[in-house]
């Protein structure tokens, strides 16, 4: 086990920290909150939409899903989730582009904590993932799409990527459904094995071609095979020890949360030595294993360490044409929207000290000359926030969103001048030989953000 240094805590925290490198390679960050009735448990293994395959879009929030349909030592599919209810215990989880992260609180009685902690490890060591959940959960998976596609900001969302560079891996679809994941058809065996694969993605359609070419007739069951085995894969590719951060939440010392984290998280091994594409005789399983190394390298590094990372927009005027572009979309809500996008370079390596933490704070400001103030007077807005829309290793795309009046709407060229003229003046008053407001602000953002 390696020391790690004490993270800085504020002045008003009590909390007590402690963080510490397992021998394995899992980082943890232990928090003693003598306040707390519950203990808190979080892992967030650093990979995320990016790395899924672009014939099986999804793989990475499939894989997440999955998770939680038990593992070897607690097979049951819904042990976890009736456990924490059973003594008043919760859980969530997310998949970013980056990130994939879970989590789970529950009452702070010492065996009631270390079992749910012990289910909770066991997602990371030895999943389960049988077919029978996988038919089953790729249901959830599209249940969860359907109702993104009546929300306007997951519409907007999706528009948004279809404009970028369909190169770029944030323009992939993440969320995924029962046509990129095809394993929801698949009722009983005969079914599945007399039905033909066919898919209206072009990208899954190769894969059932090549399954034809070799010999086979490519089923229903081949799809549904091949979706499981992807799901391994992405498992075994991407959660190992190094790329995980746990974090132990409660009123346990640090030493009783220290001996915890050290018995549980231990058990994650690296499973990926001796991974190849030839990783056993079954098709299905050396087609999934070669779609997910593939895809492993899209995303950059995601480490705050990675500072030499390459700026790779996804937004650029030789993809969309001159700039600035303007996109109008009709939304479902009664709404007045207006966004203004800018691609600036990536600030992921430098969170303390990030210049577009300094245009959040001034383009967004309400005070007295400030944007908003000019434009709420002028009765053309009644809203105005501004911040990075895509904070990643390799872009930033810098976002100010405006909430108009009917004038505002009638009217949102000149919202938009106003906007354009006080990010002019920022720029022209950086380079002035008198830039002391701005060095002082700077000063002042750089110490909050630490």
């Amino acid at each position: 086990m390696e020391a790690l240094p004490t993270p800085i805590k504020g002045y008003a925290d009590w909390r007590s920290y402690k963080a510490i490198r397992l021998e394995n390679g899992v980082t943890v960050v232990l928090v003693h909150d003598v306040n707390s009735k519950h203990f808190a448990c979080a892992n967030s293994v650093s990979v995320g939409a990016s790395c899924d395959p672009r014939e099986l879009s999804g793989l990475a929030h499939f894989t997440e899903h999955m998770c939680f349909l038990g593992s070897e030592e607690y097979p049951r599919e819904n042990e976890y989730k009736q456990y924490l209810s059973k003594h008043g215990g919760r859980s969530n989880a997310s998949t970013s582009l980056s990130h994939t992260t879970y989590q789970f609180e529950i009452l702070a009685e010492d065996e009631v904590a270390l079992k749910a902690l012990d289910i909770f490890v066991h997602f990371f060591v030895n999943p389960l993932f049988t077919k029978s959940g996988t038919q089953r959960e790729v249901q959830a998976v599209d249940s969860e799409n359907s109702k993104n596609k009546s929300t306007d900001g997951r519409r907007r969302l999706q528009i948004l990527k279809a404009l970028a560079d369909q190169n770029h891996h944030y323009s992939k679809f993440t969320t995924g459904d029962r046509h990129t994941l095809p394993a929801a058809d698949v009722e009983d065996t005969a079914y599945g094995d007399e039905i033909p694969a066919q898919s209206n993605d072009p990208q899954l359609q190769r894969i059932i071609e090549e399954i034809n070419n070799g010999g086979e007739k490519c089923t229903k069951r081949h799809e549904a095979d091949l979706v499981r085995e992807a799901v391994l894969a992405f498992h075994k590719r991407h959660y190992y020890p190094e790329r995980m951060v746990a974090v132990l939440v409660g009123p346990q010392s640090l030493e009783q949360l220290e001996t915890w984290a050290m018995e549980r998280f231990s058990k994650v091994v690296d499973r990926r030595v001796g991974m190849s594409e030839d990783d056993g005789d079954d098709r299905m399983r050396m087609l999934a294993t070669r779609l997910v190394d593939r895809s492993a390298n899209d995303a950059p590094p995601v480490s705050i360490l990675s500072s030499d990372v390459e700026y790779v927009p996804a937004f650029r005027a030789d993809v969309q044409g001159t700039w600035p572009v303007l996109l109008t979309t009709k939304p479902l809500s009664d709404m007045r929207k207006l966004v203004v996008y800018f691609p600036v370079p990536p600030t992921y390596s430098t969170p303390d000290n990030s210049p577009t933490s300094m245009l959040s704070h001034l383009l967004g400001h309400e005070g007295v000359g400030s944007a908003y103030a000019f434009l709420q007077d002028a009765g053309l807005i009644t809203s105005l926030s501004a911040g990075s829309r895509i904070n990643a290793p390799d872009q930033n795309l810098f976002q100010v969103q405006i909430s108009l009046t009917e004038s505002g709407e009638r009217n949102w060229a000149d919202v938009v001048k106003v906007v354009f003229d006080y990010a002019d003046m920022l720029c022209k008053a950086s380079s002035s030989d008198d830039a002391s407001d701005l060095t002082r602000i700077w000063d002042e953002v750089c110490r909050l953000n630490r």
